[in-house]
């Protein structure tokens, strides 16, 4: 069956941004703002990694990402007031940029996204959505793919689920009007982005610059580097479209 639909991860498929590196700086920023709210000695990592578990252990249909999340986090510090909102909304207005030293710019993306869009598909943003719409709007802008007309960009505003969750996917599909057969879900992450997509029937290209060990049955149905999925894009899925 023809594609209509791409599903795009962010990090390390659009951009490079490696959590590893990423979070320490994020953790550390962040842990600065909120310190009228945190007790001394207070692990900021730990803590928000345990209030992002009790987020993806959410099924309510009508409690997204976020306020799962802060219900949790605000229980946690023991502080529920307006001035947190406030406080962290200076966080990713002021401090947030100064991120952008960890995040490299991929060449490929926006030649991807633009041209995904004018061949007419649906094309989404999904992020795994464990960040605001700001942070991801953000970091969208630094890897040069941000002013387009995507379908869906999924944030903690706007999903009730998240990778490697399959309802996540399955959201996805539905809020769009697409369904799996007729979509290519495009990521790094084979347990996030490769195995849930799968499972649901989605094809999938495994974005990744090793050649995968042939000891396991691949679930994924292409692999390689981003630059690869543009020249299969324009020579293999369209070979007689010249557009882009």
């Amino acid at each position: 069956m023809k594609p209509t639909t791409f599903l795009l991860d962010l990090d390390d498929t659009l951009i490079g941004n490696p959590m590893a590196t990423f979070l320490p700086p994020y953790f550390k920023l962040l842990a600065w703002r909120l310190r009228p709210f945190l007790s001394d000695g207070t692990d900021l990592a730990s803590l928000m990694a345990a209030s992002v578990q009790a987020m993806q252990a959410n099924e309510a249909l009508d409690v997204t990402n976020l306020e799962a999340f802060m219900a949790d986090f605000t229980r946690r510090i023991g502080y529920t007031g307006p001035e947190l909102q406030v406080v962290i909304n200076e966080f990713y207005a002021k401090d947030f940029l100064k991120l952008r030293q960890h995040v490299v710019y991929r060449p490929e993306a926006p030649q991807i996204v633009r041209y995904l869009l004018a061949a007419g598909y649906k094309v989404v943003i999904a992020t795994n959505p464990l960040f605001p719409v700001t942070a991801i709007e953000q970091r969208l802008d630094w890897g040069g793919v941000k002013d387009f007309a995507y379908s869906l960009v999924t944030t903690m505003e706007n999903s009730y689920f998240s990778k490697p969750n399959r309802r996540y996917y399955q959201a996805i599909l539905d809020q769009i009007g697409s369904v799996p057969a007729e979509t290519w879900m495009v990521g790094d992450d084979y347990d996030n982005d490769i195995v849930p997509a799968a499972a649901l029937g989605i094809k999938t290209w495994w974005v990744t610059e090793t050649v995968p060990s042939s000891e396991t049955a691949p679930v994924y149905d292409k692999f390689g580097p981003l630059a690869d999925f543009l020249i299969w894009l324009k020579h293999d899925l369209n070979p007689a479209d010249e557009t882009g």
